[in-house]
């Protein structure tokens, strides 16, 4: 029995939305490439549809103004980062799995795509405006909650959950900045070394002495089964 041709009602609907959304990447695209190269500061809205091809009008039936682009660029993206790290850490038994697969999916998503993380890096000031904080800032919050919710479960022994925030952020947002403007850098490689460090220190680095002395040379802070040197609270 031959198939009846969809209606022409429905076809017509089919191509407006298909139109639309080619549209909308394309003005995103054209936006992206042109903040990646020249900056936010230096980009006007007439710079975007010259890139993108399309009319004035159609820009607008899209977006209001610059801000509104980079928002869409970026909304989308840290979101995506911060659900991924935040769920790695929710499924964290250890303590080495909650810094190591944080940091682990934090460069891998930069490795994926690095001229878009290094233009936001570049762009701090922008993001600081429009987020009121930085550019990893955002997940600041959620580092601090996990760490209490690791701390409830058993993960994390009673810590000090401020300067352990202070401490893995710190290090994750260099480490990202670093795999922006390096991809080369093995992902994996990078999360276990910076995960080693964090838990048991450098040996064999001047002035630091072997693991075993050391522990009974300074106060450390007891973090599960782990140590990290410092005052005990």
């Amino acid at each position: 029995m031959p198939t009846k041709p969809p209606r022409r009602g429905a076809t017509t609907s089919g191509n407006r939305e298909r139109n639309k959304e080619a549209n909308r990447a394309a003005i995103l695209d054209a936006a992206r490439r042109c903040f990646i190269e020249q900056g936010y500061d230096a980009i006007t809205i007439r710079d975007v549809i010259r890139a993108s091809g399309l009319a004035a009008g159609t820009f607008y039936n899209y977006f209001p103004d610059k801000e509104a682009v980079f928002r869409a660029l970026t909304d989308v993206r840290l979101a995506h980062l911060e659900q991924r790290i935040h769920a790695s850490r929710q499924h964290a038994a250890t303590i080495e799995a909650f810094f190591h697969d944080a940091y682990l999916g934090a460069l891998q998503e930069v490795q994926a795509d690095p001229e878009f993380f290094a233009m936001m890096f570049r762009n701090e000031a922008v993001l600081r405006e429009l987020y009121s904080d930085n550019i990893f800032g955002l997940m600041l919050r959620s580092l601090k909650d996990d760490l209490r919710e690791a701390v409830a479960r058993g993960v994390f022994a009673a810590i000090d959950v401020e300067l352990l925030t202070a401490i893995s952020f710190g290090a994750g947002y260099e480490l990202c900045r670093l795999m922006a403007e390096q991809p080369r850098h093995e992902p994996e490689i990078v999360a276990r070394y910076v995960t080693r460090l964090f838990l048991d220190g450098m040996p064999g680095v001047a002035g630091l002495a072997p693991a075993a002395a050391r522990s009974a040379q300074t106060p450390m802070i007891r973090i599960g089964s782990r140590k990290l040197r410092g005052a005990a609270r």
